[in-house]
């Protein structure tokens, strides 16, 4: 059995048949995540660290901090692993690697990570029949969480596809933040367990930017393309006219209510201080994956997107919801990607 047993059981239990998923919403003003760092030690012997970066369910990475470490990173759309500095893009079977082994997320927010939940009065875990509640993964794969004694302190998971099953027994619970966290678990996968004791688990609320802050842009234009257009969005959340220019290319041309114009990080500048002023967002949120593509020289490509907005109108304090679509060209300058181009339309109500 290699060391590779545990990355291979864990994502069959959770990459199968494509069950349904949750309705997409992913919030780009939403200021919650986790972030978590494991001791981890194999009953092989084998020792490691594992950093757990959480902020949705289409945000997450696993970062594997041993020889040879690796980072396996969901963004959106995209995919992507990073081993020894070269990243690749990659599909569903390392989007479960990323997502299966953010075990924090699925036991303190599991509605969050998966869907079509229901109630199971008989679940075989760690060698007793128990109650739990049942979800599916977005790529497929069902996920038990298991009933503990405190309604707030769940006994764990169990991972399930055919007759495979990962139980994760969570243990040593602390307070963080004022909710009850566990610092311990063991992972049971038929073949090998997996002790993680966890250094710190922080649940507090983090800058908007903090993913992106602490996962590098990896050399890929497929991922920095979505990233631009995810930081376009957060400068709406914060209100931020000054991140809007930094984010435009020298020449942009805009396509709105009927008119083409070209702009620039000043008019960007002055175009967005006075949008500013007369709405506050509260929430940014892509309603389906933002679809991306980019030229086989990699300095140019676009994102055709749909998002919900939300937010208040100061001057007399009432609430707005508006669904907007565009296309957004983008252009890689000085090894950076910058807005270079938008058409967008809102949706008639």
């Amino acid at each position: 059995m290699t060391r590779l047993r545990f990355k291979t059981t864990l994502l069959l239990a959770v990459s199968t048949i494509m069950f349904g998923r949750p309705v997409y919403a992913d919030d780009a003003c939403a200021p919650g995540a986790i972030h978590s760092l494991a001791d981890v030690q194999v009953s092989d012997g084998l020792i490691y660290q594992v950093e757990g970066l959480y902020k949705s369910r289409d945000r997450a990475a696993s970062r594997f901090i041993r020889d040879n470490g690796s980072i396996h990173v969901v963004e959106g759309p995209n995919v992507w692993v990073s081993a020894g500095g070269e990243a690749e893009l990659a599909g569903d079977f390392q989007r479960d690697y990323a997502l299966g082994h953010q075990f924090h997320a699925f036991l303190l927010r599991f509605d969050e990570v998966v869907g079509d939940i229901e109630r199971v009065d008989a679940i075989e875990f760690a060698g007793k029949i128990v109650s739990g509640t049942r979800g599916t993964r977005d790529t497929g794969g069902m996920v038990y969480l298991i009933d503990g004694s405190d309604k707030d302190r769940p006994a764990g998971l169990r991972y399930d596809v055919a007759d495979l099953k990962i139980e994760i027994t969570a243990d040593d619970w602390r307070t963080v933040d004022e909710k009850p966290v566990p610092f311990a678990l063991t992972i049971d996968d038929g073949e090998r367990i997996f002790v993680y004791r966890y250094q710190w688990v922080d649940l507090g609320a983090k800058p908007l930017t903090w993913f992106y802050d602490k996962i590098a842009e990896p050399d890929l234009a497929a991922v920095g393309i979505e990233r631009l257009h995810r930081k376009l969005l957060i400068a709406h959340c914060l209100g931020n006219a000054d991140m809007m220019a930094e984010l435009t290319a020298p020449f942009a041309v805009v396509a709105n209510s009927g008119s083409v114009f070209e702009t620039s990080p000043e008019g960007i500048t002055s175009t967005f201080t006075n949008v500013f002023s007369r709405r506050k967002y509260s929430a940014y949120i892509d309603t389906q994956h933002p679809r991306v593509t980019a030229a086989d020289s990699a300095d140019i490509g676009w994102a055709a997107v749909q998002v919900t907005t939300r937010g208040i109108t100061p001057a007399d304090n009432a609430s707005f919801e508006e669904h907007w679509a565009w296309v957004m060209m983008a252009k890689k300058i000085e090894g950076e990607w910058r807005m270079a181009g938008n058409a967008s339309n809102l949706r008639p109500e």
